[in-house]
C-alpha cells in the first residue's frame, strides 16, 4: 500500500480516473493521436500537447476549450539518462488537460489539487511545488499569480520554490513554438530516497521529491529569431506522467516497479543467469535499459515502425541494439528481448486495444530476428573494444571506431557509449578524418567504374 496516498491503484485505474474528473468538469476527451503521424515536425510524439498545436496556436477550432485526453509519447534527446534514475522513460505515457483560451490559473490549480486530494488520496502535506522566479534578460516577471494561487488552496510558502527559467520556463524542445511559465507538482517520498542534504528540496537531483504534474500557463511563442510574442489565445498545457504518478500511488522504488513493467522484470529475472554482475548499479541500469527501450520498440512497432537504416527506423534499431548490449552485461548471451513482448503487454493490459495484442506476436518476431542479425556484431564488436587501449589521456582513435563500423557493422554510437562506462573519450575528429578519406576513395572508385562503361 502506498504510504502517499489512501489507495493503491493500477495504472489503467489511474487513467479512467483522471479522464473521467475532466470530462465531469467539461472537458472533451480527445482520443490519444498517432505516435507517429503527418506534421509532428518530429519523428516521434514527443509530448501530449503536440498533436494539439494547430488549437493551441488558434489555427483551428477546437471541438471543446477545454481538452483531455491520454497520449503515448516516445523521445531519445536524452537517452543517455535512461537507467541511472527511477524517473526517465524514452517512451510515456502522458495524461493531460488543456484550456484554449478558457480558464486560467486559478482554475487549473484548483482542479489539479482537487483531483490530488479528493480522487487519488494524496496528503497535502506531502505537496511542494515549483514556480517560475522570472526572468530579466527576458523581461518577463516572476509568476506571483500562481504562487498566489498555490497559496489560496493550502500548499504553505516554505513549500512553494521558486525557480529559474530553465526548470519553470516551458518549451518546445526546439526551444521554438508556444511556451509560457510552468508549475510542477512534486510528492515528497521521504528521506529515504533524498541525498541527505538539508536544503534538499524540488529541483535536487535526487529521487526523494517525484514531479508528477506540470502545469504550463502557455503566454508565448519563440519565434525562430528567439524573440517572444504573445499568443492570440492565453492557455493551459498540464501533464501528468502516467509511470510516475503510479510510482507514487502504488508505493514502487521506481517507474520500473510499477505494474507496467512487473511481468517483465520478472521474466527478464528467470532469464538471466543465476550467476549475475557484482556490481548492483550496473546490473540496476541494465536491467532499466532493457524494460524501457523494449517497451519504446513495442509502441513504435504497433505505430507501424520497424527497425531500419534511416529516420525513425534507424531510431527503433538503436534501441534494440543497445538492449542487447544490456542483456550481455546481465549475462543473457542470445536473443531474450522478444521473450519480454508478451510479459510487457500483460503489464499493460486495456492500455493496449484488442488489435494491438493481436499484432504482438508479429512484432515478437520483428525483434527477435533484428537482435539475432545483430548477435554476431555484437560478439565480435564487444571483443575488439575490450583489446582496446587508449592512451595516457583516456583517448582513442575515432579512426579505431571508423574501422570497427566499416569492417564488422558495429555503429560507432554504440561503441563510444561502451567506451565512455570505462572513462575513455574518442577523438572524433580522427573519426571524420577516415570517414572523409572513405567517402573521397568511393567516390574516385565510382568515377572510374562509370568512365569505363
Amino acid at each position: 500500500m502506498s504510504t502517499y496516498s489512501k489507495q493503491n491503484v493500477s495504472s489503467t485505474e489511474i487513467v479512467d480516473q483522471y479522464l473521467s474528473f475532466f470530462r465531469e468538469h467539461d472537458h472533451y476527451e480527445l482520443p490519444g493521436s498517432p505516435l507517429v503521424g503527418p506534421g509532428n515536425g518530429t519523428s516521434f510524439v514527443i509530448a501530449g500537447m503536440q498533436p494539439l498545436l494547430p488549437y493551441l496556436r488558434g489555427l483551428v477550432t477546437p471541438p471543446s476549450h477545454r481538452l483531455t485526453s491520454l497520449q503515448r509519447c516516445l523521445r531519445t534527446d536524452d537517452i543517455d539518462m535512461v537507467g541511472t534514475n527511477g524517473c526517465k522513460n524514452t517512451s510515456f505515457h502522458m495524461l493531460g488537460n488543456w484550456s484554449v483560451g478558457n480558464y486560467g490559473r486559478r482554475e487549473a490549480i484548483t482542479m489539479a489539487l482537487e483531483l490530488l486530494l479528493d480522487r487519488f488520496g494524496l496528503n497535502i502535506a506531502n505537496l511542494w511545488v515549483t514556480v517560475f522566479a522570472g526572468d530579466p534578460e527576458l523581461c518577463i516577471l516572476p509568476d506571483e499569480a500562481a504562487i498566489e494561487e498555490w497559496l489560496r488552496v493550502g500548499i504553505p510558502r516554505e513549500r512553494i520554490v521558486p525557480l529559474g527559467s530553465e526548470d519553470n520556463l516551458w518549451e518546445m524542445g526546439s526551444g521554438i513554438g508556444p511556451c509560457g511559465p510552468c508549475s510542477e507538482i512534486f510528492v515528497d517520498r521521504g528521506p529515504v530516497f533524498g541525498c541527505g542534504s538539508p536544503t534538499c528540496q524540488p529541483g535536487c537531483s535526487c529521487e526523494r521529491y517525484m514531479e508528477t504534474w506540470n502545469l504550463v500557463f502557455m503566454d508565448f511563442e519563440r519565434l525562430p529569431g528567439g524573440a517572444l510574442v504573445s499568443l492570440p489565445l492565453r492557455n493551459v498545457d498540464t501533464g501528468l506522467g502516467l509511470e510516475r504518478f503510479a510510482t507514487v500511488l502504488q508505493g514502487a522504488e521506481s517507474n520500473f516497479s510499477i505494474d507496467l513493467f512487473l511481468p517483465a522484470s520478472e521474466r527478464l529475472t528467470e532469464l538471466m543467469p543465476v550467476q549475475r554482475t557484482d556490481d548492483s548499479s550496473i546490473e540496476r541500469r541494465a536491467r532499466r535499459i532493457v524494460l524501457d527501450h523494449t517497451r519504446a520498440v513495442i509502441l513504435a512497432g504497433l505505430a507501424g515502425v520497424e527497425p531500419g537504416r534511416d529516420g525513425r527506423n534507424s531510431v527503433i534499431r538503436r534501441l534494440i541494439r543497445r538492449a542487447a548490449r544490456q542483456g550481455r552485461l546481465l549475462g543473457i548471451q542470445g536473443p531474450f528481448l522478444g521473450e519480454l513482448v508478451e510479459p510487457l503487454a500483460q503489464g499493460h493490459g486495456a492500455l493496449f486495444t484488442v488489435e494491438e495484442h493481436a499484432r504482438l506476436p508479429f512484432l515478437r518476431d520483428v525483434i527477435t530476428r533484428e537482435e539475432r542479425l545483430f548477435a554476431r556484431v555484437l560478439t565480435d564488436g564487444l571483443r575488439y573494444l575490450e583489446q582496446l587501449k587508449p592512451d595516457h589521456d583516456h583517448i582513442v582513435s575515432g579512426e579505431r571506431l571508423f574501422r570497427l563500423h566499416a569492417e564488422k557493422g558495429f555503429p560507432a554510437d554504440l561503441a563510444a557509449e561502451i567506451l565512455s562506462e570505462r572513462g575513455i573519450n574518442v577523438d572524433w575528429s580522427s573519426y571524420e578524418h577516415s570517414l572523409e578519406d572513405h567517402r573521397r576513395i568511393s567516390r574516385v572508385s565510382a568515377e572510374k567504374h562509370f568512365r569505363g562503361i
